[in-house]
This record gives structure tokens, C-alpha cells and sequence, in this order.
């Protein structure tokens, strides 16, 4: 799946999706305005830490969000019930994915030990022990958050920004939380 990200006039996000089976997807973000998008902040961080069955890879199984719109192509003749399905099956992937998201952003200017234990102390609130995650994937994520905020600054609206892959082809019910 290719995501491209392009800043808004009013500093948000837009993100155009093209999923794999031909539909082409667009992404509103939320009034969330920071330094780097928040939709892209999951996508990094998803990929980064293995997260298959978060924001992204939902979407990439076919999850449908009120944000989202379809640009072109043709959805499924399910979709409304293969979006419920996946959304339900990952429902406790995508409220980790929001607590590791909101980790990392707070942690843009750390390194990966201490964004590993801020990682473990927000995955302490709803799970036993530390977070899977390891202090590599945690540094890579910020780092990656860091190239993607200065590319981000020095755009204009309007004007598109980095352009991501994500690389799981996610089914739900299936992936890994790791």
C-alpha cells in the first residue's frame, strides 16, 4: 500500500492511500496539529514497532474510518461488513497503536532508551510488564519522526510531503502484536 502525505492550509494532513486492490482512499486528519502529522506519526511507528493490526494495517485489510473517503476505484460488496469485521478483530491493536502514537510524539527529541521506557510505562496502564517493543524499534521511529518533521516544516499548503509504504499485507485475525 503507497500513503502519501500532503499539508493542508489550515496545518493539518491529507493522506492519499492506493490499497492494493485498485481503490485509491484519502484521509482527513483530525484537527490534531503538530510538528510532524499524526495519521503519518502511526504509520511510522506501526511499521516501526510491528504493530500489523493498528491504524494502517486496518485500512490495508479494508477497515473504513469517518475520515476516510473513497477517491477512486471499487470497494467490495461487503465493505460495511468486512470494515466491522476488521475493526472489531482489531480493536485492541488500534487503541495500542493510539497510546504508542502518543508516546512517540511526546518522544520526538529522545532517544531510544528512553522512548523504550516511556513505551513501557504507557503499555503498563492496560497490559502486565513491559512493552514488547525494543530500544533499536524505538530509536528507528524516532529518528524516522525527526527526518519526517523537518521534511514537514518546509512545506507549504498544499504541497505534498513524503511518500511511505506500508508493507504488511494485513487480513484480520491475523498479524501480530508484538
Amino acid at each position: 500500500m503507497r500513503v502519501e502525505f500532503w499539508k493542508r492550509a489550515d496545518g493539518g494532513s491529507l493522506a492519499i492511500i492506493d490499497r492494493g486492490d485498485g481503490v485509491r482512499l484519502q484521509l482527513r486528519s483530525y484537527d490534531r496539529v503538530g510538528a510532524v502529522p499524526h495519521d503519518a506519526v502511526h504509520l511510522i511507528g506501526e511499521r516501526a514497532l510491528g504493530l500489523e493490526q493498528g491504524l494502517w494495517g486496518s485500512i490495508a485489510a479494508g477497515a473504513l474510518f469517518d475520515s476516510i473517503e473513497v477517491v477512486e476505484g471499487r470497494l467490495r460488496h461487503d465493505r460495511r461488513q468486512r470494515s466491522e469485521e476488521v475493526r472489531r478483530q482489531n480493536a485492541e491493536h488500534l487503541r495500542t497503536a493510539e497510546t504508542v502514537v502518543g508516546v512517540l510524539q511526546s518522544c520526538i527529541d529522545c532517544d531510544g532508551l528512553t522512548t523504550k521506557k516511556r513505551l513501557d510505562e504507557a503499555w503498563g496502564i492496560t497490559s502486565t510488564g513491559s512493552s514488547p517493543f525494543s530500544p533499536e524499534q524505538a530509536g528507528g521511529a524516532v529518528d524516522e519522526l525527526r527526518t519526517l518533521r523537518a521534511a514537514w516544516k518546509v512545506l507549504v499548503p498544499g504541497e505534498r510531503g513524503p511518500v511511505f509504504a506500508w508493507p504488511v499485507a494485513t487480513r484480520a485475525g491475523r498479524g501480530r502484536r508484538r
